[in-house]
């Protein structure tokens, strides 16, 4: 079923024509969960589902894609040889199972809720470029490929001595990286304690497998990173957008005063953010969304005011990482929460009214 809140309509922005349209999942009478606008969700392997985890009612809801319906929902046990919990992301992964990156490993599970496979990634039985004591590993991916090797963050608290990791699964040994951007991540880390308010902030890092290698970077700088792991290089992409500065400003430390805490907050969200490029295998292309949030007043209420919608913006890049070309998106106007690529169209989750829906859009350059 295909549900249509708009007719479709092309624009023409920066010499690219969009085309746009928006539909809604059917849930069957269901209610589906978009409290975190599917922060923990992933595609399966062919791209026809999406996978969403509901975390206060412990299960997994699998949307169909291509029939714009709720298919199911698979309850897994938080305790015991099945047990799942403390997720921090999830994709589809090879026979129909779903790949887990938790805190405690790397897990698969089968559609039934079944543990098929676990990776213990305790950084102190690995040796190389060793962890301190003040660092964890965070979002670690297993690279399905081969399963030979996983990567993801080095991190101390708040955000401090960030670091790009390569685990050799086989060797048990770490190899590490450090970049620029990652090294200033610290700079930006707020916190609150007044004595009646606490507040903590840092900011957002992504990494993500593609075919190619891996993508990382963090979303207050448009600079961002892809690891060879043939070569064991990485490219520093950079590109100067004309829309938005190359990095957020902002500058965070321990604040006394709750409301400049507030002003810290504010200040930030109006800057530019970038989020990480998802790759079209069939038009070999990369999309990237960027953005910055606009506030009504100068001043808004709460140690976390929120902005009153966000002005958002699309970046193009070839196979080879190199910018073709940017355009505005006047039609969204609120920070881009999830999105994927799938038939070649870029699907963007919306929320309308408590109901699942994405805008998709498709260019012709």
């Amino acid at each position: 079923m295909l549900m249509s809140c708009d007719s479709p309509a092309e624009k023409k922005i920066q010499e690219l024509t969009i085309s746009v349209d928006t539909v809604q999942i059917d849930p069957g009478g269901e209610l589906l969960n978009l409290k975190r606008g599917l922060g923990l969700s992933g595609l399966s392997e062919d791209q026809r589902y999406l996978f969403n985890f509901d975390e206060e009612k412990h299960q997994l809801e699998k949307i169909d894609l291509d029939c714009l319906v709720l298919e199911r929902k698979i309850p897994f046990e938080k305790e015991g040889p099945n047990g799942l919990r403390g997720i921090r992301s999830l994709s589809g992964w090879e026979r129909e199972a779903i790949f887990f990156s938790t805190w405690a490993g790397a897990r698969i599970f089968d559609q039934s809720g079944k543990l098929d496979r676990f990776w213990k990634l305790d950084p102190k039985e690995f040796s190389g470029d060793v962890l301190s004591d003040k660092e964890s590993l965070m979002g670690i991916l297993i690279d399905p490929s081969g399963e030979q090797e996983a990567y993801g963050l080095a991190k101390a608290f708040r955000n401090e001595m960030v670091s790009f990791v390569r685990l050799d699964l086989d060797q048990r040994k770490i190899h590490r990286y450090s970049l620029p951007l990652l090294d200033k991540l610290g700079n930006y880390t707020a916190s609150l304690n007044d004595g009646e308010n606490y507040a903590y902030h840092e900011v957002e890092t992504y990494l993500e497998i593609v075919d190619s290698g891996v993508l990382f970077g963090a979303e207050t700088g448009s600079e961002f990173y892809h690891y060879d792991p043939k070569a064991d290089t990485i490219k520093a992409v950079t590109s100067n957008s004309e829309w938005l500065g190359p990095e957020n400003k902002t500058i965070g430390r321990n604040f006394a005063a709750a409301g400049e805490f507030s002003r810290y907050f504010q200040q930030f969200m109006e800057g530019p953010h970038y989020l990480l490029p998802v790759y079209d295998a069939q038009n070999k292309r990369y999309w990237r969304l960027f953005y910055e949030n606009y506030y009504e007043s100068e001043i808004s209420e709460g140690l976390f005011p929120q902005p009153a919608g966000a002005n958002v913006y699309l970046a193009l890049y070839d196979e080879e990482l190199n910018l073709i070309r940017e355009a505005e998106l006047p039609f969204l106007t609120e920070k881009p929460l999830r999105h994927f690529i799938k038939d070649g169209m870029l699907w963007v989750f919306v929320n309308l009214e408590d109901e699942l829906g994405f805008v998709r859009l498709s260019i012709d350059l």
